[in-house]
């Protein structure tokens, strides 16, 4: 005779540190391991199971381990962190990180039943008014990081975990307009010059160099530079483009390919590896950045960032070749492309980058 299975509810937990139990063969989440909500929902089942009633709590309208009313902020963005944010380029996840981070510090314990407007305007003026760890945020940062706010309690309304009326409430909250509030304005970064990128390369170590070079040649953004290997790079005898499969729109559809000339490629091949699957250039982005910043300081220079090399790529191909040519050379398309409308892109987009040296 077989032994007989133990059919107690046992407590696990994953690998993102969520508990849960298996009843009935179906999985419920409990919340976070080791909370002391995670305990009492598992002493819960255990209770339903010695009168009999697993049956009840196997039902799919208790599949919710954490119920919408006992849920707090901080249980919220794990969730969201956890099944949401892996979709978001690494940019865009450290934009909605730094506003969990403002988040959980204000309102992290709170219930997201407790959470209203009044809640998300105080937690605006924390946002206008930094901290020891942060510096205030400019007006439009603040709008910006306010939807996010918004649209973690939307998606947490499609997965049934926060009440349609709170999200409802929430949204009555419009954004800050000019002159109703004393967060700083953002001074629009204006393009590098030719002259100044130049006057700032002898303060540079070769290879960042080399990078602030392949950025004025392709218009490229710093992490897209960064990010590239030998692997990506289809060598054709008109130019060598690489396509991108991680970008700041690639979870909308959209296509993003970066083209090399023949000056960006006598650049490339002097950081190509034997091992397609190794980055061209193993440098981190703030070091570079701050190098960019000293050298600037070094020549003497008005202060530029890297991105404003992308500016500059801009404002040449729209002046000389116009805006279609343009959005082909740094991604700026409106939908997902077709495959006859992906060539024109391409076709368009090398014209444009050879202009560019």
């Amino acid at each position: 005779m077989g032994r007989p299975k133990n059919s107690i509810p046992k407590l696990s937990a994953d690998k993102t540190g969520r508990a849960f139990t298996k009843v009935n063969g179906r999985f419920i989440s409990l919340g976070r391991a080791g909370t002391p909500e995670a305990q009492t929902r598992y002493a819960e089942i255990l209770t339903a199971h010695a009168k009999g009633r697993l049956a009840d709590i196997s039902a799919p309208k208790s599949v919710n381990a954490v119920k919408t009313s006992a849920l707090t902020i901080n249980e919220l963005i794990l969730q969201f962190v956890t099944r949401e944010l892996p979709r978001y380029s690494r940019g865009g996840a450290l934009a909605w990180r730094a506003m969990f981070h403002v988040l959980r510090e204000q309102f992290g314990k709170t219930l997201v039943t407790d959470f209203g407007p009044l809640r998300l305007r105080l937690l605006r003026d924390a946002m206008v008014a930094g901290s020891d760890d942060r510096q205030p945020w400019s007006r439009d940062t603040v709008n910006r990081q306010t939807k996010r706010v918004q649209q973690l309690f939307r998606w947490g309304a499609s997965w049934e975990l926060v009440p349609a009326e709170i999200v409802a409430r929430l949204d009555t909250v419009r954004g800050l307009s000019i002159g109703e509030t004393t967060a700083h304005e953002k001074t629009p970064r204006e393009a590098a010059t030719a002259a100044d990128v130049e006057a700032v390369m002898p303060h540079l170590k070769p290879v960042h160099a080399d990078i602030l070079r392949l950025l004025a040649l392709t218009g490229a953004r710093r992490g897209e530079i960064l990010g590239l290997t030998g692997g990506m790079i289809e060598r054709r005898p008109d130019a060598w483009i690489a396509e991108l499969h991680e970008h700041k729109t690639a979870r909308k559809g959209k296509r993003r390919f970066l083209v090399f000339n023949a000056t960006a490629q006598a650049i490339l091949l002097r950081y190509m590896k034997a091992d397609p699957s190794k980055r061209f250039f193993e440098v981190r982005g703030d070091t570079f950045s701050a190098a960019v910043r000293t050298a600037c300081v070094a020549a003497g220079v008005a202060p530029f960032v890297p991105h404003q090399l992308r500016h500059a790529a801009a404002t040449k191909l729209v002046n000389e070749l116009g805006v279609e040519v343009a959005q082909a050379v740094l991604g700026h398309s409106d939908a997902m492309m077709t495959a006859h409308y992906s060539r024109s892109a391409e076709a368009k987009a090398i014209e444009g980058v050879k202009r560019l040296g």
